[in-house]
């Protein structure tokens, strides 16, 4: 609704501008023919003499006085078509430079034309003016415009005009006709005058409250701006709570993985050099060094997720040689059996998705010995419709009602992040599925390819 009421305010400015253009070609055109019509009847009259021993000096000859007053006016419609295309086409100190030229060629066509029609008329100067103030944006600025236009408008006057230069009035021109005639031209004059004056004022008036109307509207989109900052403030702020937390939970399960990754291989490992210690101490003492092993790899990994950084082991190799790794420490550590098969040819994703992967079978691994006293673990790792399978079962107790601990409920978490989905199931055992897309386009497209 605002902008229809800008483009009917910027219409009706227009309309306004336009009809004072028109008025005052009809106004100089009126006033140069009277001029003119009047000398030729002066030529062909019998007191020629008479009439010409009250004008103040010689007058110019007809047909030179219209050319001159055709040829400024249309110089000035030229000049401020000019202004409009450089309003539109350029901008900075070069628009300055030209507007300011073209402003001061307008004022001397306009001090040429009036004095060609012996001041008869100054009105013209309210249509160049209406034009020039459009160009000033400060409202003071305008103020002082149109302040100087007025003054203007009375010193360019007739009577102070002819203070110091010499000029045939207006009314000696129409004397030279009946008393009715007279008074019909100075009437006509009179009001081509008000006509112009009222344009003018009636321009300003949309002016003023054009430029009130975009103030009220820049006010109201600075108020809007304003808050969508405060919006858009209130929202940074929550999505840095919403990073923290993300990147504490992060953490957690990080610390939480790979310290239950450690404590069960070295509580399981303990249990066994306890058994082993009277019946083969050569053998418990080798159990005690892959203790010690997991030990060590297992603080590099606190320390290097607290760094939110990837495990040390995804670091140094491969995914799958990762995961080769982990199992063969924990079966020694816990002599449980492992059993890991891919029907992948690589095992090379994202570095996102390798880290879910390696967590996940980690932890999985870990509570199928903790919790489950599993003996044998199978893993299983394929690929179906662009989603990556994994599938972790073991042959432990089990539970009649799974209920998701601090482990499950973040491996879910960590899947969900993937846009996959996470299930467990406890018959015979435990097994988790999961199931992640895979976003390696190459990878899909090599796929195809085979």
């Amino acid at each position: 609704m605002k902008k229809e009421k800008n483009i009917t305010s910027e219409y009706y400015l227009k309309l306004c501008f336009w009809m004072m253009g028109v008025l005052n070609f009809m106004i100089v055109i009126f006033l140069t023919l009277t001029i003119v019509l009047t000398q030729f009847r002066i030529a062909r009259s019998q007191n020629a003499s008479d009439f010409l021993a009250k004008l103040m000096v010689i007058p110019e000859k007809p047909g030179m006085r219209i050319m001159i007053v055709m040829g400024c006016y249309l110089l000035i419609c030229l000049s401020i078509y000019i202004k409009g295309k450089l309003s539109e086409d350029f901008s900075g100190e070069q628009k300055n430079e030209w507007l300011l030229f073209l402003n001061v060629f307008e004022i001397i066509l306009v001090i040429l034309l009036m004095s060609t029609i012996d001041m008869a008329y100054n009105g013209i100067i309210f249509f160049v003016v209406a034009e020039m103030i459009t160009h000033v944006e400060k409202y003071w600025s305008r103020l002082a415009v149109l302040f100087a236009t007025f003054l203007c408008y009375l010193v360019c006057s007739y009577d102070l005009v002819t203070l110091l230069f010499p000029m045939n009035s207006f009314e000696i021109w129409v004397s030279f006709y009946s008393y009715n005639t007279e008074r019909y031209f100075l009437g006509m004059r009179t009001a081509c005058n008000v006509a112009s004056l009222v344009l003018f004022l009636i321009y300003i008036v949309i002016l003023l409250v054009e430029d009130r109307k975009e103030n009220e509207r820049i006010k109201s989109l600075n108020d809007q701006l304003q808050k969508v900052n405060q919006q858009l403030h209130e929202y940074a702020e929550e999505k840095e709570l919403m990073g923290e937390t993300r990147e504490r939970n992060r953490l957690a399960r990080e610390i939480h993985d790979t310290l239950g990754h450690i404590l069960t291989g070295i509580s399981v490992g303990i249990d066994a050099v306890m058994v082993l210690m009277d019946a083969s101490p050569e053998a418990a003492k080798q159990q005690l060094e892959t203790i010690g092993g997991i030990a060590r790899r297992g603080l590099n990994d606190v320390r290097r997720s607290v760094r939110k950084l990837k495990p040390d082991a995804l670091e140094r190799m491969s995914l799958e040689n990762a995961i080769h790794q982990m199992i063969e420490e924990m079966s020694k550590g816990t002599n449980t059996k492992i059993y890991f098969v891919s029907y992948i040819d690589k095992l090379r994703f994202e570095a996102d998705e390798e880290e879910t992967l390696y967590r996940i079978i980690q932890e999985s691994t870990t509570n199928a010995i903790r919790h489950g006293k599993a003996t044998e673990i199978w893993i299983r790792i394929s690929e179906k419709n662009e989603e990556l399978i994994v599938m972790i079962s073991d042959n432990g107790v089990g539970c009649s009602e799974i209920t998701e601990g601090f482990g499950l409920k973040h491996m879910r978490e960590r899947v969900e992040l993937l846009n996959g989905t996470l299930f467990c199931e406890s018959m015979c055992g435990f097994t988790v599925i999961v199931k992640i897309p895979i976003r390696n386009s190459e990878r899909k497209g090599g796929e195809e390819d085979d």
